[in-house]
This record gives C-alpha cells, structure tokens and sequence, in this order.
C-alpha cells in the first residue's frame, strides 16, 4: 500500500463527505447517501470493499482497505468504480451442428468484476442418470418453450451486457435461429479472444481447465461450464475484447469490407483450418475433396473447418479432383463448374444430415 505521506484530514461530518464524495465524482450529484466502493488494483488480488477515510487535499485521498490506509489520486478511484459487466453463457444441443435439431439447456450467469451476482439455468430432466453425462443426454427439447424462452429473455434484459460463450458463433447461431436473442445482441468469443492473448497448444475449454490447474475433467453441463469458463478469465484477464462479427450478409448489409480485400478474416480463417486439421473427431469422409459455395448460414470458414475434422480436405476452388460440392444459395462460377465436370452437388443441408448421421 502506498501509505499516506503528506497529514491529511478527515471528514468533520456525514454531509461534508458525501459533498466532497460529489465533487470527486465518486458518487452521483442527487445522491443523499455513501454507496460500497472498492479498490482494483495492484496491492489487492481481486476487487476489496474499501472505504473514503479523508483527503489530504483534491489530488489526493486516503482509503481505508483491509485496515490499512492507503493513498490514491480521486480519478485513479473513480475508474476502479467502473464495473466489468458480462454475462457467461453456455448451451447443450443433442450432439447436433443443425439448428433445426434444437436446444436442450440453456445456463448463464451474470459476471461483475469476475463476481457472479445472479444465474439462470433452464433445462427439463427426464432421466437424471442420463443427465450426469453431460452434453444434453437426459434432457426434454426446450427451444419452443415459449416459458422458457421468455425467461431467458428477461434475464438478458435485466442485465444489458455483452454475452460470452467459448464457441459463441455456435451458441449464436442456434439461439438466434430459435429466436431466445435479436441480431444486435453483442457476443464475444473467450476462445477467439484468448487466442489472440495466449499462445497454447489448444483452446479447447477442457484443455484450459488442466493447463491453468483448475480442474481435469469439464463437465459439458451448460451451468458448470459457464462457472467453469469464468474461473478461466479470473486468470486470463482479457483487456479489450472483440466482438464476435455477423453473419457474412449482414456484413454486406452494412457496407463492411468483403472476405478477399479483409486480410485479417483470411489470417483467422487459415488459422482455424490449420486448427482443424489437428483436431480431427471422426473421419467419416475419407479424405474427399470438398469445396463450399454461396451464401450459407454458417460462416464458410467453419463449415470447411468441420469438414476437416471429419476426415475430408476442403480446397477454395473447383477442379476435376473435387469430390463434393456444397452449395448455398446464390452460388455462382464453382456451380457452374462442378456441373460441367460432373461433380456430385449437395445442399448444406444434406452436408450437415451427412455429419449429423454419423
């Protein structure tokens, strides 16, 4: 602690406290009483409730924390009172990428200063030994319980803050499909972000739990990986978060840059290939060549990233070696293409029934 130096003074009376406490801007200009303050920074591990002891003049008070006094300037103390607000999220689907096969359970809990203050957890179990495996065994379809759903909704609401979630565009994905959030909720993705942070071998949640000694085994339930996933972020604290992007038409919509004049999207999007090939689940496709075209409601680089876990390569362009194409709607040049050759032509669709069945 820096102690206090110079002879300061303290407060003569409740009132004179809570005026200089306005003049500080550590408090509203209508406030009629002295809310909690804490202290975040170096000399404490997390977030301390501390208390104004006194000033020695407007360039510097004294703090009371953890029974010691401790000197700080009125405006380095005013942004330690600016929360980090947050809400961690987490879904379970039945072992599905296909939105249309629906949600199962839903958690989220609401995070200020890495402190959860409130928690929502949504689920019917119908067999709870089924329940303890995790990844949406034992459990009913919810994603039209309209109850539900508005439950959901209210917690969001209450809250106002960006959503978290370790593979938000999956989490997004089905949530928006089933309409539990409109398209201008903010999402971040802690595995893209922590990725730019940390250089590891994986991201994978389980395999952050062991490296940063939190636990050996992730649970796949949707409350216990949020709890889980925070306890990740005490320890990575991210500064700056980017926001997950939309959909590639929305993008559009708005008059953002295109994928081939956006270097960076190419960089992330090589990145997550090279990513898939050193996680492969199941090779179902036999190392086929399979190329995407069209507008699709994944985003291209995840559907080739799938692809590539299960077993198939995924070049950009049409040649007379490509076994498959997946065709969105407005595909242009490669449609044309694969017809001349004869290449098998799938929907994205028939792509995911091809997974799924497996």
């Amino acid at each position: 602690m820096i102690s206090p130096r110079r002879e300061w003074k303290k407060f003569e009376s409740e009132n004179e406290k809570i005026e200089r406490l306005k003049e500080w801007q550590l408090i509203s200009p209508k406030a009629k009483e002295i809310k909690k303050f804490y202290y975040k920074g170096a000399y404490t591990n997390e977030p301390t409730e501390c208390d104004v002891a006194g000033f020695v003049d407007n360039n510097e008070i004294i703090l009371y924390i953890n029974g010691e006094l401790h000197s700080i300037h009125p405006d380095y103390f005013a942004d330690m009172q600016k929360k980090e607000k947050f809400i961690i999220l987490d879904i379970e689907t039945p072992m599905s990428f296909r939105n249309e096969d629906g949600i199962r359970e839903v958690a989220a809990i609401a995070v200020e200063d890495y402190r959860v203050v409130d928690s929502l957890h949504l689920a019917i179990i119908k067999d709870e030994e089924e329940y303890k495996n995790g990844y949406g065994a034992g459990l009913e379809a919810i994603e039209e319980n309209e109850e539900l759903k508005a439950e959901f909704k209210a917690f969001i609401s209450k809250y106002k803050c960006p959503i978290i979630a370790h593979n938000a565009s999956f989490d997004r994905r089905f949530l928006r499909y089933w309409n539990w959030v409109d398209d201008n909720q903010e999402f971040y993705c802690s595995r893209d972000n922590i990725k730019a942070k940390e250089t590891l071998e994986s991201y994978k949640l389980q395999d952050l739990l062991n490296y940063y000694g939190i636990k050996q085994k992730q649970a796949h339930s949707a409350m216990q990986d949020t709890l889980d996933l925070l306890e990740v972020l005490k320890i990575i604290k991210i500064e700056k978060w980017v926001v997950l992007g939309k959909r590639a038409e929305d993008k559009i919509v708005k008059g953002l840059k295109s994928y081939e004049n956006d270097k960076n999207k190419r960089e992330e999007d090589k990145k997550k290939l090279e990513e898939a090939k050193e996680n492969i689940i199941e090779d179902i496709f036999n190392n086929k060549k399979i190329v995407f075209t069209g507008d699709m409601k994944e985003d291209r680089a995840e559907m080739r990233a799938i692809a590539i876990r299960y077993g198939a390569t995924s070049p950009n362009s049409v040649s007379s070696k490509t076994d498959m194409l997946v065709v969105g709607e407005n595909a242009g040049s490669k449609l044309s293409k694969a017809q001349e050759l004869g290449i098998r032509i799938i929907s994205e669709e028939d792509f995911w029934n091809i997974v799924n069945k497996k």
